[in-house]
């Protein structure tokens, strides 16, 4: 009973050693005499590191994310690049519309015109035929008297009118007695207008 107890108390001694060890450390480490960290790394309160490989998920995705990114700007320079063909496809339509509308303004323009020389063609024919009757229904010497005063084109358009009245009528045209009741100078003038103006007037043979 008496060793047990001895043993005991050997016990308890190295107990309260190994106590008053650990409380001196702790104070040395507290008052940062010596790091225990370099010595026991268990007690480090670093959480450890984990090394991400090039293959770990979130490189991964990372990866992919950037190459999405990549894809979406070629299409917005893809998308740039179609917006500016259209606006120049549009630009180039307006100049062409434009042209056509001028082409067909000008197209309206001379319609307009010839259909301004034809009435005017018409109401003249229309007048040289009521001014050859009224000098074929006159007498001579009225008609020479009214005449006078007429340009040449007007007396050439008349005596055609009247020798092709006569012609379609089946009577003899009393044009060139008229031209008898003339000025000689004017009756050679008119008389080579009216041939010049027959000759025009013929269908032209290609």
């Amino acid at each position: 009973m008496g060793r047990f107890s001895d043993k005991l108390k050997i016990l308890y001694l190295l107990l309260v050693i190994l106590f008053a060890i650990a409380v001196c450390i702790y104070l040395l480490d507290t008052w940062r005499v010596i790091r225990l960290e370099d010595h026991l790394p268990f007690l480090t309160s670093e959480v450890p590191r984990v090394e991400e490989s090039d293959d770990s998920p979130t490189e991964l995705e990372i990866e992919r994310l950037n190459k999405e990114m990549d894809r979406l700007k070629d299409e917005e320079i893809r998308i740039q690049e179609e917006a500016a063909k259209v606006n120049a496809d549009k630009e180039e339509l307006a100049r062409e519309r434009e042209r056509i509308e001028e082409t067909k303004k000008g197209l309206e323009e001379e319609k307009k015109q010839l259909e301004e020389k034809r009435l005017a063609e018409l109401q003249r024919a229309r007048m040289i035929q009521s001014m050859a009757a009224r000098i074929t229904a006159m007498p001579p010497d009225d008609a020479i008297a009214i005449m006078a005063g007429w340009s040449n084109p007007d007396l050439v358009d008349v005596f055609i009118q009247m020798e092709k009245t006569s012609e379609d009528q089946g009577q003899p045209s009393i044009v060139p007695y008229l031209m008898t009741k003339l000025p000689r100078e004017r009756a050679a003038l008119i008389t080579s207008l009216m041939m010049d103006e027959e000759a025009r007037r013929l269908p032209q043979i290609e």
